[in-house]
């Protein structure tokens, strides 16, 4: 009897003691592997803390956290070929700098909004003042590509920029973005 006491008493702390253990889910939350383009301005400057800052993939939200701020988002239309659901880019600054997060969009909830899982995350570099991002509304070789985010810089054509400093194309089924060739990439203002 003393002996299965004993037993029972071990194995009890053990499973007290792995209680204690088990980490918060979204600190499980896949991040960024040093082969995704998307934690730094460049392919080559990609280091173990530039990836630890991009650390909000999996991130699902109705609306951002306390400390987030939501600063430009464009739904992307159409969507790419191959991939199923809606999506969208949200420019958000976040505790750790500007980002570019694609989100995939759930089924529409109350006053119209949806709920958002980050898909991939992609630092801003800090910008010029005459510089801007752009999202979803830049043509590649002369041809609409939604999927691209790139930082322009401001010009006087009218609604056209084509210089270019940077830019990404968000791969839906990898969940990254991938730094893209600047030549042919020319960005249209969608207000003007």
């Amino acid at each position: 009897m003393k002996v299965t006491l004993q037993v029972l008493n071990v194995f009890m702390a053990g499973l007290f003691a792995a209680g204690c253990t088990q980490t918060d889910s979204r600190a499980d939350a896949p991040s960024l592997r040093g082969t995704d383009t998307a934690v730094g301005a460049a392919v080559t400057t990609t280091s173990p803390a530039q990836r630890a800052k991009a650390n909000y993939v999996g991130l699902r939200y109705e609306s951002l956290p306390r400390g987030f701020a939501y600063l430009a988002g464009s739904v992307i239309t159409p969507t790419p070929a191959g991939a199923r659901g809606d999506f969208a880019f949200s420019q958000v600054r976040t505790p750790k700098g500007e980002m570019v997060w694609l989100d995939s969009l759930g089924a529409p909830i109350r006053a119209g909004g949806r709920v958002r899982t980050v898909r991939a995350a992609l630092i801003v570099p800090p910008l010029a003042k005459d510089e801007r991002v752009f999202m979803a509304s830049c043509d590649a070789n002369g041809k609409l590509d939604p999927m691209i985010v790139a930082l322009v810089v401001n010009s006087s054509e009218a609604g056209r920029f084509s210089k270019i400093r940077q830019a990404w194309r968000a791969d839906v089924t990898a969940g990254r973005f991938e730094v893209i060739p600047l030549d042919g990439v020319v960005c249209e203002d969608p207000g003007s």
